[in-house]
């Protein structure tokens, strides 16, 4: 891995890191070595400076404070796109190029403690990275003891609108999200539902969270439109159309690769989509990686893995009030903050409990197939 020198300035913590063909930006805070490590994804459109902030804005604004005052560390990960943080627009960077390349970054993170628990944090588009990150990182021996939805969509079909004809690309072929390269500029869909939503949240908190201007100077970005796990796909003689090689990039039915996730939900109207089916979706995927193991297991420990499927929906939600940029602003980053801790001692705890019942199975074969999924829980 080779460290990229920046055409533009960077923040405190922040480098770009090249790596197998692809160049991101990493933000590194290392906390206690005895914390965990959170890794942040962020989501369409964004770098992940939405979760750690800008020199101008507060800190206390930010998911990152927050995480630091509970010892926990954060390496927060931004994709290539054209901003001029990174200055690397990849329109053909693929999902599985991308967790490849997280992969190696958190495994370099960890080389002097490599033991130290993992939490991966994912927002809004990263959801549909899920399985193939944790596959990865599983390949690198990193076995994540969770993975927290921040209003993520996980990798399944359907969940996803398409605009009909493609998104709008820009003539570097990168979905076009900024107000330079956004077709009606400012009055972009979603551009514009991001500044409403973050304009909801200082509405919230009572102060001005993150200036307006710095949001789409500093942190927006046009992203590499195979993140998004949409049929619509892009290779050198531009865009195709592709439903099946999408659900493979997202591993979407190797339900053996995905992790077991937590997920903390928005409450407002504004970002429905999540606050209605986030809880559903989500313990519909944690239900299917259980199952890859159940039929080992004798009577006994059946009745008890059943009963605690039963139970995941409720151990492994919470809420924080507000829309899509819930964790942004100091209220919303600080019971973010305290909801990851909390659900990482759920985590610890349902470990704990599906290993005991595997060591009760009738044979050794489901305690390695968890151990495959799960994996360390130290």
């Amino acid at each position: 891995m080779r460290t990229e020198k920046a055409g533009a300035t960077l923040f405190l913590g922040e480098q770009r890191l090249l790596s197998a063909g692809v160049l991101g930006l990493r933000y590194l805070r290392r906390g206690q070595d005895d914390q965990p490590l959170v890794v942040f994804l962020p989501g369409a459109a964004h770098l992940a400076r939405i979760a750690y902030g800008d020199p101008t804005s507060s800190r206390m604004d930010f998911l990152d404070h927050w995480l630091e005052t509970r010892g926990i560390g954060l390496a927060a990960l931004s994709y290539p796109s054209d901003h001029p943080a990174i200055d690397a627009p990849m329109p053909t960077l693929t999902i599985d190029a991308w967790a490849r390349w997280i992969a190696t970054v958190v495994a370099e993170v960890l080389q002097n403690t490599p033991n130290r628990c993992v939490v991966v944090v994912m927002w809004s588009m990263a959801g549909r990275s899920a399985a193939a990150v944790n596959g990865t990182l599983k390949k690198h021996g990193i076995n994540a003891i969770c993975f927290i939805s921040l209003a993520a969509t996980p990798p399944l079909s359907g969940l996803i609108p398409t605009t009909p004809g493609g998104e709008a690309l820009t003539p570097d072929g990168l979905w076009a999200r900024t107000v330079a390269s956004a077709p009606d500029g400012i009055q972009d869909r979603l551009t514009q539902g991001f500044l409403s939503s973050l304009a909801d949240q200082r509405q919230r908190d009572g102060h001005r969270s993150l200036d307006e201007e710095v949001y789409l100077r500093d942190y927006l970005c046009n992203t590499p439109i195979m993140l998004r796990g949409s049929p619509q796909r892009y290779n050198e003689l531009g865009v195709i159309w592709d439903r099946e090689a999408a659900e493979v990039d997202m591993a979407a039915t190797q339900f053996s690769q995905f992790p077991l996730t937590a997920m903390i939900v928005p409450t407002d109207r504004s970002d429905e989509g999540h606050a209605l089916g986030d809880q559903a979706a989500w313990s519909f995927i944690n239900a299917q990686m259980i199952r890859t193991i159940a039929a080992e297991l004798g009577t006994e420990q059946w009745e008890k893995l059943r009963a605690l499927v039963r139970e995941l929906p409720q151990r492994l939600y919470r809420e924080v009030p507000g829309g899509h940029f819930f964790f942004v602003g100091r209220s919303g980053a600080e019971a973010t903050a305290d909801r990851i801790t909390r659900l990482i001692i759920e985590a610890r705890q349902l470990h704990s409990e599906i290993d005991l019942i595997l060591e009760g199975s009738r044979g050794a074969k489901a305690i390695s197939a968890f151990g495959e999924i799960a994996g360390d829980t130290k």
